[in-house]
């Protein structure tokens, strides 16, 4: 039933970014297209720009902006959407009716409100690339240093590739985390019998302050961690165990949001 749910969820989440998705990555393209556009040769070979190029240039790059502004918006509004309509709003009857723990339904909405953020930060940056004035010598240098880094491997490359996945690991765990507190916030909200919203707003800014007078105690011992973890190793290791701390304090934040929000969703859980 879980993975009937992660269908349900992701068939969703496709349908609301089959357009926004492409359309990023073919606006990147004009632009690319048209920033090439804006300089022009004259007669004795000096560059310069015309003023037909700069100002379709310029529109070209608003648009992309502005479709870069609403990919993230409407990733921010789908995953509150998707959790307050589905579980907690007129879906919610149906869906505690379905033979799923609360945690299942939780879990659904968390990984597809993940995977469609991540995706939307790589169309982003896949959508930067193109839009960089490479050229077709640029392109072959970059795949022969590819080529020279898999031939050359060593244990620094492989070092440094566990780091670039941590940092991904640790991006993933942070959105995650901060969904987790958007959830937790409209379950409390729900809660009560009237000004739900407001009071799931409410509970979000209280959270939030709870959470920074935590971190602002746990940070210097979190700073003396690490700043120890350096003076101790060298290399790699000390960046890896400062990652992976960091990594641990997000994670346990995240498992109490979580525990709190299906616990409120298995007994306290309020559809009237």
């Amino acid at each position: 039933m879980f993975g009937k749910l992660l269908k349900y969820d992701f068939r969703s989440m496709f349908k609301q970014f089959a357009f926004i998705w492409p359309a990023a990555l073919v606006l990147a393209l004009v632009n690319h297209f048209t920033m090439s556009a804006m300089t022009t040769v004259n007669g004795d070979g000096i560059l310069g720009t015309s003023t037909a190029g700069t100002t379709t240039a310029g529109i070209a790059m608003l648009v992309y902006v502005a479709i870069l502004l609403a990919m993230f918006i409407t990733a921010v509004v789908f995953t509150i959407q998707r959790f307050y309509k589905g579980v907690l709003g007129d879906e919610g009857y149906l869906m505690h009716t379905l033979p799923v723990r609360p945690w299942q339904l939780i879990g659904s909405k968390l990984l597809c409100a993940v995977v469609t953020t991540f995706l939307s930060v790589v169309v982003a940056v896949l959508s930067i690339l193109v839009i960089m004035p490479w050229s077709w010598r640029d392109i072959n240098a970059v795949f022969r240093a590819f080529g020279y880094l898999f031939s050359h491997w060593n244990m620094e490359t492989t070092q440094a590739m566990w780091g670039l996945l941590e940092l991904l690991l640790l991006m993933l765990v942070s959105f995650a985390t901060g969904f987790l507190q958007l959830y937790v916030s409209m379950s409390i909200g729900h809660l009560f019998s009237k000004n739900r919203v407001a009071l799931s707003v409410v509970a979000f800014i209280v959270i939030n302050a709870l959470m920074v007078a935590l971190m602002n105690a746990v940070l210097p011992w979190m700073e003396h961690v690490i700043v120890s973890v350096f003076a101790e190793t060298s290399g790699m290791w000390p960046y890896h165990r400062a990652v992976w701390t960091i990594i641990g304090v997000d994670f346990i934040i995240a498992a109490v949001y979580f525990a709190g929000t299906e616990y409120i969703l298995r007994r306290k859980l309020n559809l009237e």
